[in-house]
C-alpha cells in the first residue's frame, strides 16, 4: 500500500468522522432545544403557581376581592382559595403533560402522574372548575383540553 492510498483512506475515515460529529450535534442541540423548552414552560409554571399561592392567603384573598369592588365575606374568601387552589392544580397538570409532550417524561411517569390528576377531577368542585376553565382554553390549547377531558372518562 502506498503513502498516497493510505492518505485517501485517512481522508475518507476523517470526512466520516465529521459526518458522524455534525449528526451527534445536530442531535444533541435537537434536545437542548427540547430541555431549554421545558425549563421555560417550568419557570413559567412555578411563577404562576407562586402568584396563585399567594392570593390563597385569606388576607390577600380578601384584598383581592375588595380590589375588585366585592366584599369579602368569609364564604368568597373561602371561595377564592378554592378556586387558587384548583389553578394550581390545573397548571400542574399542564406542566406535566408538556413534559410528556416534549418527551421529557416516559409513558410509565406520565401514566403514574395522570392517575392522579384523574383522582382530583373526580372531586365536584375541581370538575365544576375544569369545566368552567376549559370554556376559555378550547381554543388556546385543545391537545391540552383533551388530555383533561380524558381524565374525566370513567375508567373502563
Amino acid at each position: 500500500m502506498t503513502l498516497s492510498e493510505i492518505a485517501s483512506i485517512a481522508t475518507a475515515i476523517s470526512g466520516f468522522a465529521v459526518m458522524v460529529s455534525l449528526i451527534y450535534v445536530a442531535i444533541q442541540t435537537q434536545q437542548n432545544v427540547r430541555h431549554t423548552r421545558a425549563l421555560i414552560h417550568q419557570g413559567t409554571a412555578a411563577r404562576t403557581t407562586a402568584l396563585l399561592l399567594g392570593l390563597m392567603n385569606a388576607e390577600a384573598a380578601a384584598a383581592w376581592i375588595e380590589g375588585n369592588g366585592g366584599t369579602p365575606t368569609p364564604e368568597l374568601i373561602r371561595k377564592r382559595q378554592f378556586e387558587q387552589h384548583c389553578g394550581t392544580a390545573m397548571i400542574a397538570m399542564e406542566d406535566y403533560f408538556s413534559q410528556h409532550e416534549e418527551g421529557l417524561l416516559s409513558d410509565e411517569q406520565f401514566a403514574r402522574g395522570s392517575e392522579t390528576f384523574r383522582a382530583l377531577l373526580r372531586e365536584p368542585g375541581m370538575r365544576a372548575y375544569w369545566l368552567r376553565q376549559k370554556e376559555v382554553m378550547a381554543k388556546a390549547a385543545p391537545r391540552y383540553c383533551g388530555f383533561i377531558d380524558c381524565l374525566c372518562e370513567p375508567i373502563r
